[in-house]
């Protein structure tokens, strides 16, 4: 890291400073969406003058404000929108809009679309269905990997390696009374997607809902998406109606 940091540094159109204030945003997190001008210079290597200097500026620009009763600093809604737009512009939803809306269209459930960002799976794209039961969820929502059929698509066809990392990692609680919260339970769940193709979650996430999720393939066969539906419990009393979304996602895993 130091030999290309040394080497950034000696690259005339690379501009030191714009990397510094990007590297500063990056600092807020979701543990961590408020800090201290100490706590800022510390993490980035600054002294508290050029610290103050690059939070000055990132306020004018409206990227970051800060808390006079608390002397914290945070990012503002703008400083989100740079994310919101990236996920705006992936490739991975255009590849998949054409299906969401079809099957959205076709059978009335909510289409999403989702990509795996650590323990979380963050939303790309959603379609809403007209029933009454449906999530808050935007672009850009941040949802568990544990207990989304989304999550659970990505996560099953992962290496055993990767999937091990992450379940490390994974925070388990309780949502609902059917959330899978024990470690080898769900490893044991994540066994059963992948080899039935496609994954399911019953009320894990939102009682009266349930999900089942594909995953997304690029061409070297590395899953780096998930495609997924949701709808009110009951509709799975209909009549051969699981069974045409079972064969619409497989369709959506085959050919997307």
């Amino acid at each position: 890291m130091l030999e290309q940091n040394m080497t950034l540094e000696s690259d005339r159109n690379f501009i030191n400073s714009l990397s510094k204030g990007l590297n500063l945003l990056m600092n807020f997190s979701k543990k961590q969406p408020k800090m201290s001008l100490t706590e800022i210079a510390r993490t980035n290597d600054m002294n508290l003058p050029t610290a103050r200097r690059y939070l000055y500026t990132l306020m004018k620009l409206g990227f970051v404000v800060k808390d006079e009763s608390t002397q914290m600093f945070q990012m503002t809604a703008k400083a989100l929108r740079l994310g919101s737009a990236v996920i705006e512009t992936m490739e991975i939803k255009q590849r998949l809009l054409p299906y969401m809306r079809a099957i959205n269209n076709a059978c009335d459930v909510t289409t999403h679309c989702a990509i795996l960002e650590g323990t979380e799976v963050v939303t790309v794209e959603r379609l809403r269905s007209s029933d009454v039961v449906n999530l808050d969820i935007t672009t850009g929502s941040r949802l568990p990997v544990y207990c989304t059929s989304l999550g659970k698509a990505i996560l099953a066809f992962t290496s055993p390696a990767e999937r091990s990392r992450i379940c490390s990692q994974i925070n388990f609680k309780h949502f609902t009374p059917y959330t899978i919260t024990d470690l080898n339970l769900f490893l044991s769940e994540l066994d059963r997607t992948k080899m039935r193709g496609y994954a399911i979650a019953i009320q894990e996430l939102s009682l009266d809902l349930k999900t089942m999720a594909v995953p997304i393939f690029d061409l070297n066969e590395n899953v780096v998406a998930s495609f997924g539906v949701s709808y009110p419990i009951k509709r799975a009393q209909e009549s051969g109606f699981e069974e045409m979304l079972v064969q619409k996602l497989i369709e959506v895993k085959n050919m997307a």
